[in-house]
C-alpha cells in the first residue's frame, strides 16, 4: 500500500508540474536558475578565414569568430550544473543573423533534452538589425535578419510559446516556469517600422506606455495569485556606474523610474539584465539590477540564482570562467588588455560633440594671449590618439575591473593616479608653453567629478556621497523576493 501511496503521489506531482521536464532538487528543495546574457552569437555557416572575418575580428572587443564555440562550451557547463531553467538577457546574435538565431536554437535544444527550460529576451541586436551580414571571402554581404514575429516564431520554446502571456504591443511576455514563480520577460528594444534595407538601428532601449500597462497587469494577476515575480530585459533599469544615464544613456532604459515604479508596486525585487557587458549588481529603491557580462567577451561570467523552497529569497553566485574546455580566452583577455584604441575612439566622439563648438569659441582668445594653438586637437581622431597615448593602460585596466565585476578597491589609488599623470601627458602635447599650470588647472577642477565617476566603477559604489550611497555584492549577494 505504501508503494502504491508513493507512486500515485509521484504521479500526481509529475502531472500538477509540467512546466518543467527534468526538475532537480538542490539541497532541501531548492531551485535553481542559471543566466547568462549577451552571447552574440554568429553562427559558423555566416564567417571563414578570409580578409572579412579578420578585419571583424581585428576590429571587435568580443570573440565573435569563436562565439559559436563558447556557447556550445557553456551548454556544456549549464548542463553539469542541472539547473531548472536558464535565463539569457538579450543579444542572442551578433546582429540579428537569421542564421545566427537558428544556430543558437540548436544548441539550446541539447539544454532542452536535457530537461533545461531556456527562456530568452531579445536585445538591440537580434531584431530587424541592419548590420546582419556574412564574414566569408574579402567582403562582407547583407544577409536576413528576422522581424519581431519570426524571432517569436524562432524561440517558441523559449518563452514565446503558448504557455506564456504575451504583450501584443511588444516582444515581452510572462510565464510560469516554476510553480509559483512568474518569469516577466521585458522587450526593451526600440524598432524600426520598416523591414527595407533602410532600418535605423537603435542600441538605447525603452518600455512603450502600453507595454508598461501591460506589465501592471500582469504583476496584478501575479500578485492577486500569490505567486513571486522576477524579470529581466536587456537594458538596465538602475544605474551601475554613477552618472550612467548621463553618460551612457543607451544602456539604460528611458523613464527608468516609471518602469521601476511599476515593477516595484507589483512586487518585483530582481531584474536581470546585459546589454553593458559587465558584471554588476546594484540596488536602488528596493530593485537589485544584476548586470550579466558578455558570454563572447572576455571574462566570461555565469550566474547562479538559487531560490528557497518558499521562493522568499534568491542566493545568486558568479562563476567567472577564464577557461571553457577546448576553448582557451587567452585571446579574449588580449582584446581587453589591448583595447585603448577601440575605448579611445568611443570616448573621444562623445567628448568632441562638446569640446569642438568650445574650442572654436576660445581658440581666437588663446591666440590673442600669445597661446599656440596649432596643436590643438582638430577632430574627434585628434582627441582619440591623445587618450590612447596616454592614458591606455588606466583605460584597459578599469574595464578589466568592471567587466570582472567584484572590484578591489584597493586598486582604485593607483588607477586614479594613472589618469592624472596621462592628463599631464596629453595637455603637454597639445600646449607648447604653460602645460603645468593648464594640467594643474584641469585636475584641480575636473579630478573632483571624474573621481566621483571613478570611485563608483572602480570601488562598486553607487551613489557616491549621498546619503544613499551603498554597495551591493558583484558576485555573491541574496535578494529577497
Amino acid at each position: 500500500m505504501k508503494h502504491i501511496m508513493i507512486t500515485a503521489w509521484c504521479l500526481l506531482m509529475a502531472m500538477a508540474t509540467p512546466r518543467i521536464n527534468a526538475r532537480t532538487m538542490q539541497g532541501n528543495n531548492s531551485y535553481r536558475i542559471m543566466v547568462i546574457s549577451d552571447t552574440h552569437l554568429l553562427a559558423p555557416s555566416l564567417h571563414d578565414d578570409g580578409k572579412a572575418a579578420r578585419q571583424l575580428d581585428n576590429g571587435d572587443m568580443k570573440m565573435v569568430l569563436e562565439s559559436d564555440i563558447i556557447v556550445s562550451a557553456l551548454v556544456g557547463e549549464i548542463i553539469k550544473a542541472k539547473p531548472q531553467l536558464l535565463l539569457i538577457s538579450g543579444d542572442l546574435t551578433f546582429n540579428g543573423e537569421r542564421a545566427s538565431h537558428e544556430r543558437l536554437v540548436e544548441h539550446l535544444r541539447r539544454l532542452e533534452q536535457a530537461g533545461v527550460r531556456t527562456l530568452v529576451i531579445p536585445g538591440n541586436h537580434d531584431v530587424m538589425c541592419p548590420y546582419s551580414k556574412q564574414y566569408t571571402g574579402d567582403e562582407p554581404m547583407a544577409v536576413p535578419s528576422v522581424t519581431s514575429e519570426e524571432f517569436a516564431s524562432i524561440y517558441a520554446s523559449c518563452g514565446y510559446g503558448a504557455d506564456s502571456q504575451r504583450d501584443p504591443a511588444s516582444l515581452s511576455y510572462s510565464c510560469e516556469p516554476i510553480p509559483g514563480l512568474v518569469v516577466l520577460g521585458i522587450d526593451s528594444n526600440i524598432y524600426s517600422s520598416s523591414t527595407d534595407s533602410n532600418v535605423t538601428y537603435h542600441t538605447n532601449g525603452a518600455v512603450r506606455p502600453e507595454t508598461l500597462e501591460w506589465i501592471r497587469q500582469q504583476l496584478a494577476v501575479a500578485r492577486a495569485g500569490g505567486k513571486r515575480v522576477i524579470a529581466m530585459m536587456h537594458h538596465h533599469l538602475v544605474e551601475h556606474i554613477d552618472g550612467e544615464a548621463q553618460l551612457l544613456p543607451n544602456y539604460i532604459v528611458a523613464r527608468r523610474n516609471d518602469v521601476a515604479q511599476v515593477l516595484r508596486e507589483g512586487g518585483v525585487k530582481v531584474v536581470f539584465t546585459g546589454h553593458l557587458h559587465i558584471t554588476d549588481a546594484a540596488t536602488q529603491d528596493g530593485i537589485t539590477d544584476v548586470s550579466t557580462g558578455s558570454a563572447s567577451t572576455y571574462p566570461i561570467a555565469m550566474r547562479t540564482a538559487t531560490i528557497d523552497p518558499s521562493l522568499t529569497a534568491m542566493s545568486i553566485e558568479t562563476k567567472i570562467l577564464e577557461n571553457l574546455g577546448s576553448c582557451s580566452l587567452d585571446k579574449g583577455r588580449s582584446k581587453i588588455e589591448n583595447s585603448a584604441p577601440v575605448l579611445a575612439g568611443i570616448v573621444s566622439r562623445r567628448l568632441w560633440s562638446r569640446m569642438e563648438p568650445r574650442l572654436k569659441q576660445y581658440e581666437p582668445l588663446l591666440a590673442e594671449q600669445g597661446v599656440d594653438t596649432s596643436r590643438l586637437p582638430r577632430k574627434a581622431g585628434d582627441v582619440a590618439a591623445l587618450i590612447t597615448r596616454h592614458l591606455s593602460q588606466p583605460l584597459a585596466q578599469s574595464l578589466m575591473m568592471v567587466a570582472r565585476g567584484g572590484e578591489d578597491p584597493a586598486q582604485a589609488p593607483a588607477i586614479v593616479e594613472a589618469v592624472k599623470q596621462g592628463v599631464r601627458g596629453m595637455v603637454a602635447d597639445v600646449f607648447t608653453e604653460g602645460a603645468d599650470d593648464v594640467a594643474d588647472f584641469l585636475i584641480e577642477n575636473l579630478m573632483p567629478r571624474a573621481q566621483v565617476l571613478m570611485r563608483s566603477a572602480l570601488e562598486d559604489i553607487n551613489q557616491v556621497g549621498t546619503s544613499e550611497q551603498s554597495t551591493t555584492h558583484d558576485h555573491s549577494l541574496t535578494v529577497k523576493l
